[in-house]
This record gives C-alpha cells, structure tokens and sequence, in this order.
C-alpha cells in the first residue's frame, strides 16, 4: 500500500512537472518576437498605383508580432523572389497566356531593400518604399514583385509570412484596376436600333483616359485581346472635361454632336442629395472585317453613371 501511495505521488508530481513545462513553453511561443511581411491570402498584397503622378509611391510593410515589444532594433533585409511567382502561377492558372506577370525591374525602383525597427516601437513596424512607373502598364494583367525575408539582425522570422506578392495595380480619377470599376449605361445604338442598359468595365488607361467597349458588348473571363483591341474605344477627358472618343484598336471612330450637352464628362452631378460621376458620349464607329473591309457606321448616344461601392 506505502508503495503504491509513493507511486502515486510520484506521477503526481511528474504530471504537474509536465504541466509546468507544457505552460512555459506556452508562453514563451504566446510572448515570442517574429518578423513577418503584411499580406493577405496566398502571401498577396495589393497596391494601387495612381496614373496621375509619375512616380508614386506605396509601401511593402514589415511587421513585429508577438505579445511583448523589440527589445532590441531590427534590421531586416528584402531579396527578390521569383520562384514564389512561378509557383503562384501554376497553382492558379491552367494555361501560361493566363499568368500573373512578373513586374519588369524598370518599371520600379525600391532605394534599399534593408529597413530598421527601432527597439520598443509603438508602431510594431516599418516600411519599405517602392516607386513605380505606371504609365503604360496594362489593365488587362497582373503585375507582381515578389520579395522575401532574406535576413534579421535580431529576433525570428515567421515561416508562414516570410515572402510576398507585391501586387501593383493602376487607377486614375475615373477607373480602377484593383476594383473593377462600372458604369451604369443607358442610351441607344443605331444600324440597327439597339437600347443600351445594365453596366459597363471602365478601365483606367492613363491620367486622363479609359478604356471601354462599344454598346452592350461585355468583358468577361473568355474575352480575348482579340476581341479587346476589336470591340474597345478610348475616351479622353479633357482639362474643360469634354470628350473625345478614339479606337483602341482596329475600328474608326467619329465624333458627332447631335445630341446637346454630350460628350462631356460631369464629375458632381447633384442628384437629390448624392454627387454622381457621369460620361455623356454621342460618337460613330464602324468595325474592321477580317478581310480589310468595314462594317456600315453605328452611331451611339449614350450616359454613364459610375456606380460607387455602399
């Protein structure tokens, strides 16, 4: 019986020895200091880029996890990571016309890829500047720049955040690529008489220009570059906001002034207590044939209403 009582508290008191030990290593993981880089699903982060600045700027940030502050400064330094997009791609796309892009190193500038948080920071993380230039990108891709962790002067790195997707999107005043952008459409197309209604994709091209497509023609995930450069105008908002209609492509356009008041874009239209971003259009197209011919003139009147998220 004394044996068995002596066993029993042996166990005791190597189950509670056990139970400290589990605790202890609990906390120190719960209070543990990691490095990680800021990103959502997939390691992706997205930025949006204006077209109206040569050079803009968005940040690729660096956090500090864990219950207590740096005790120390940490120096953390970036590397591009190419694989990462290769990997990402064929996890995600069927075909290589499909693939996200690799953002060309002309494109952007990133001055130093090392970056230092101060020990006790309030903020719990740093930022690492990088400058693109947009202009001429396109709203029909994706463009990446890949990063990783490659070193950190104190502390661990989180193996789960240690790289990124840096995703650089385009937007101007009128579009944005990031979230696609729609206008409600209403109006009439001639040769044969067509009603234009439900919504059209506006995307941002440059500062003062998008890109739609003609009439009800829609885009969609079968849509080819084919069909983008065949069936899309570009309009240009001028600095009074008039308009001017030209081809994206193969098309000829013609600009009409039938209809009072158009081809102007109202950027505050006051309707009840709302302000609305509204495109008046009244212009001719006619489409280029496979055999060099064209088709007979269309001429469109038509209003865009820029639906805005609630």
């Amino acid at each position: 019986m004394k044996i068995s009582l002596s066993i029993l508290i042996t166990c005791i008191l190597a189950l509670s020895m056990a139970g400290c030990n589990t605790d202890i290593i609990y906390q120190e993981e719960q209070y543990k200091t990691l490095v990680y880089l800021l990103s959502g699903s997939e390691n992706v982060y997205a930025a949006s880029y204006t077209l109206n600045e040569e050079e803009p700027v968005r940040y690729v940030s660096i956090g500090c996890g864990g219950s207590n502050s740096n005790e120390k400064d940490i120096t953390i330094t970036l590397e591009p990571n190419p694989e990462m997009l290769d990997k990402f791609n064929r996890l995600n796309y069927n075909y290589e016309n499909e693939y996200a892009r690799l953002l060309s190193a002309d494109r952007y500038t990133i001055d130093s890829y090392s970056v230092t948080l101060p020990a006790n920071s309030d903020y719990h993380y740093a930022r690492v500047p990088v400058k693109v230039r947009p202009l001429g990108l396109s709203p029909d891709s994706i463009y990446f720049i890949p990063l990783r962790i490659r070193s950190v002067s104190n502390y661990d790195v989180n193996p789960d955040k240690s790289d990124v997707l840096f995703r650089v999107a385009i937007e101007n005043d009128y579009a944005e690529q990031l979230v696609s952008t729609y206008y409600a459409k209403s109006g009439t197309m001639t040769n044969p008489t067509t009603v234009l209604s439900g919504t059209k994709l506006v995307q941002p091209l440059e500062k003062d220009k998008v890109r739609m497509f003609i009439g009800n023609e829609t885009y969609g995930s079968s849509t080819s570059v084919a069909d983008i450069e065949r069936l899309s105008v570009v309009v240009q908002i001028k600095e009074d906001n008039t308009l001017l209609v030209t081809p994206y492509g193969s098309m000829e356009v013609e600009m009409l002034d039938k209809v009072k008041g158009y081809n102007r874009y109202v950027p505050d239209l006051l309707q009840g207590t709302s302000k609305q971003k509204v495109f008046y259009l009244n212009y001719r197209f006619r489409l280029k044939n496979s055999n060099g011919s064209f088709t007979e003139w269309r001429e469109v009147e038509e209003r865009l209403i820029r639906v805005e998220d609630k």
